[in-house]
């Protein structure tokens, strides 16, 4: 079986905003290379700028956090999942950096735009209807 990291989908275009893609194979079993497909397909139909498909290694404790540092690197605006279950039911913790954007259902969770005094507990993200 192939292993596809990244797909480089048409040439940089530095008027879109970028997003990445977050498949888990720990969530999607065998049907991995149909959500790689449905994220990339999504990203761009929502406009974006589609970079790369992160696939945490099998060893990693927090896969979560493993996409958030390589989205961060990138400079991404938003990270395509398939559903909440690739993120553990929490878009809160993207959503602190970077706008999420679900599959299925197809529903964009918005980062949030604030800064929270110290010591303030955030509540959950909430999708933009």
């Amino acid at each position: 079986m192939m292993k596809m990291q990244a797909i480089e989908v048409d040439g940089p275009r530095s008027d879109m905003p970028k997003a990445v893609g977050f498949v888990r194979p720990d969530v999607s079993g065998l049907a991995a290379p149909r959500h790689v497909t449905a994220v990339i397909d999504h990203a761009q139909a929502r406009g974006y700028q589609y970079i790369y498909t992160v696939r945490p290694p099998h060893d990693t404790s927090d896969p979560i956090g493993y996409v958030l540092g390589i989205a961060a690197g990138l400079d991404v605006e938003a990270i395509v999942v398939y559903d909440l279950a690739h993120e553990d039911n929490q878009p809160a913790r993207i959503c602190e950096d970077f706008d999420l954007e679900t599959v299925c259902p197809a529903t964009t969770w918005a980062r949030a735009r604030f800064q929270s005094p110290p010591g303030a507990v955030v509540g959950a993200a909430a999708p933009l209807l």
